[in-house]
């Protein structure tokens, strides 16, 4: 089955380059999966940069990127979002100071919004990268002791605890 350059050229081609390198797959299976040769994949990479640019990022680059999102998501961050504002305008005359005209419109601005850190990314996180307290050992030792927290009796209002309790 022969392939054409151009539809791996396309965004949604380079994207699919992209993720067979991503999942750790070689030239010659992606080749394979193009229904192209080793050779011609050869080719096609010197002849367009955006081609060897996506099989560039590999399984280590993925995994960069995801360590880096949940490193951002285990901390918290801020990030610049694009919003849009209606804004009412109102011309004066500058003579008599009457309201001449009023009109709105709507105009683009970038905002930040803050995304709080995650809980369960920093537990993951510390479980993987701490290890020691935060590792999974300590969690089996928890558990083989009943994880049971006994609580005091809660009293009603006004009442002292009861002597059985």
């Amino acid at each position: 089955m022969a392939s054409n350059v151009a539809k791996w050229l396309t965004p949604e081609g380079l994207s699919l380059l992209r993720g067979m390198a991503c999942v750790g797959k070689d030239e010659r299976e992606i080749a394979e999966c193009m229904g192209i040769t080793l050779t011609k994949l050869t080719r096609w990479k010197k002849q367009h940069p955006e081609i060897a640019a996506a099989l560039a990022y590999d399984k280590q680059g993925a995994d960069f990127a995801v360590m880096e999102a949940l490193h951002r998501k285990a901390v918290g961050y801020t990030a610049p979002v694009k919003k849009t504002y209606k804004l009412k305008r109102v011309e004066y005359d500058p003579d008599s100071g009457k309201k001449l005209s009023e009109y709105e419109e709507l105009q683009t601005g970038i905002d930040e919004a803050h995304v709080p850190a995650d809980t369960r990314a920093e537990i993951f996180w510390l479980q993987n990268r701490c290890g020691g307290e935060w590792g999974q050992e300590n969690q089996a030792q928890d558990s083989e002791s009943g994880g049971v927290i006994e609580l005091p009796p809660v009293m009603e209002q006004g009442q002292p605890p009861r002597e059985d309790e």
